[in-house]
């Protein structure tokens, strides 16, 4: 219990029980609409909104929310409308955020520490306003999953279905970008952008491989995803290791234990 003995541990595990149920259920829409790839995008590209918020000298949590939404609504309307793939649009704007990024932070002299504390996170960096900020948006994205269940649920797994019963299968997934946006920015200090969208898509896909429906899906994925970040923590304190990696490598195991499980 001596984890529980520090005030900042207390902090990030406070933290890690509301990420690892906001990042779960926000994976099972991510899973089932094939946006893994949008997550990994966004989750990279926040390097670049890191690094102008020190230059600057903003606060990180909250410039990175702006940044993360404003990249976001502006790749999914470029790629609307231009005669490209998505996963096209997304890997031009993942290589140039990522390279001007690593310029940036080069040429300004943030060093080392900075540069790993933004890919790795870092548990020290989690304030009380970060816990807060990332409940509310826990308690916004419940709420709206519970207000527009059936119709969510319709535009995620049945698109089509979905649009011939005149349902905005467009403006369902521009929610979706934008809770996905604000959840990776609040993540970037616990796992850095490196693993962000990693704690998204692994626990949403080990609760998959062991649910025979979608209300077990949807109970067990952020299950997995609390376990994935206390256990991780955990590990993470007691052997002095990196949080973001071991909360990952915890979720990761996680998803190789189930594969036999969905076997049987």
């Amino acid at each position: 219990m001596e984890i529980f003995d520090y005030p900042f541990m207390r902090t990030a595990l406070g933290m890690g029980v509301v990420l690892g149920a906001l990042f779960s259920l926000m994976g099972i829409f991510v899973v089932t609409r094939g946006m893994a790839f949008f997550g990994d995008f966004l989750s990279h590209s926040a390097l670049l909104g890191g690094a102008l918020a020190l230059i600057i000298g903003a606060e990180p949590s909250v410039f990175l929310i702006i940044y993360c939404l404003v990249l976001g609504f502006a790749v999914s309307a470029l790629w609307q409308k231009m005669p490209l793939s998505r996963d096209t649009v997304l890997g031009v704007f993942y290589g140039g955020t990522v390279s001007v990024a690593i310029l940036l932070m080069t040429a300004r002299g943030l060093g080392q520490q900075s540069l790993m504390q933004f890919l790795l996170g870092d548990i020290l960096l989690i304030g009380r306003h970060d816990v807060w900020l990332a409940l509310g948006l826990l308690v916004a994205f419940t709420t709206f999953g519970a207000l527009n269940r059936r119709r969510l649920v319709k535009a995620s797994f049945l698109p089509e279905v979905a649009e011939a019963e005149g349902i905005n299968v467009r403006g369902y997934e521009l929610a979706v970008i934008a809770l996905m946006s604000i959840t990776i920015a609040l993540s970037i200090k616990v796992v850095g952008v490196l693993l962000a969208n990693a704690m998204v898509v692994i626990p949403a896909a080990a609760a998959k491989s062991v649910s025979r429906n979608l209300k077990s899906f949807m109970i067990t994925a952020p299950l997995f995803g609390v376990v994935s970040f206390m256990a991780g923590l955990a590990l993470s304190f007691y052997y002095n290791l990196p949080s973001g990696p071991s909360i990952a490598a915890t979720a990761f195991a996680l998803f190789i234990i189930t594969l036999p499980l969905r076997t049987r």
